[in-house]
């Protein structure tokens, strides 16, 4: 299901009108991305004051810079990481039929916990409150087959879009033009002062991790559905 899923996406996302229907999803795994570097900050003992999405989907996480280099850069390259490891991680759980309606409750909660602590503009909370939602009425109120797609179906559009993510980030080291919505600096611009190597290394770097993670979260998950499959007799 997970490939399928991956192939009907990517060619309706090509669609013009279609894209707007995904629209939702980007800005998912946009939080996503940003939770991602507050939880980082948060590992490296500085505190999160806010996590905000924007209209074109972009988003930054604003947080105290009290920790050194090295912890700076952990949290600056969590974002692009953190996306495809959550995206992964959804395409193994998926895979577990029995686990969909809980996992989206779940998913319903980190949405609620994290509008409660670090959501603070009109924008943001809204679009984190309408997944909140959305997902808490999926997980209550949908059937077991709806929950199992939705949740498959979540699982590949944050995978996709993490890894569209990381190739417009390519794109920006290559001095695309940045979104009217930028804080100024994209992540591996920001890794890049601090690490000397230039920000097209960092964000292939990211790219080339974003794959792996992805490859070996759907070959997990192929052979966790082959084991559920009934065998034939011979």
């Amino acid at each position: 299901m997970i490939v399928s899923l991956a192939l009907i996406s990517v060619v309706l996302s090509s669609l013009p009108i279609v894209h707007y229907v995904l629209l939702p999803f980007e800005f998912f795994t946009t939080f996503i991305h940003e939770g991602s570097h507050a939880i980082a900050s948060l590992l490296m003992g500085e505190s999160v004051d806010k996590i905000v999405i924007n209209p074109d989907t972009s988003g930054y996480m604003q947080h105290t810079v009290s920790s050194g280099v090295f912890a700076q850069g952990f949290i600056s390259s969590a974002g692009y990481i953190g996306a495809a490891i959550v995206g992964g991680i959804l395409i193994v759980l998926s895979s577990y039929k029995n686990t969909s309606k809980f996992l989206l409750l779940a998913l319903g909660i980190l949405f609620l916990v994290a509008i409660v602590l670090y959501v603070r503009d009109a924008f943001t909370f809204v679009i984190s409150a309408g997944f909140s939602v959305a997902l808490f009425l999926l997980a209550t109120k949908g059937s077991d087959n709806l929950c199992y797609f939705g949740l498959n179906f979540l699982a590949v559009q944050c995978a996709l879009n993490s890894l569209t993510d990381v190739m417009t980030l390519v794109k920006l080291s290559l001095g695309a033009k940045a979104s009217a919505w930028s804080v100024g600096h994209s992540d591996a611009e920001a890794v890049a002062q601090m690490f000397w190597l230039p920000a097209i290394v960092w964000s292939v770097l990211w790219v080339l991790i974003s794959l792996i993670i992805l490859w070996y979260a759907i070959k997990t998950s192929s052979r966790i559905r082959a084991r559920g499959l009934p065998q034939k007799e011979l």
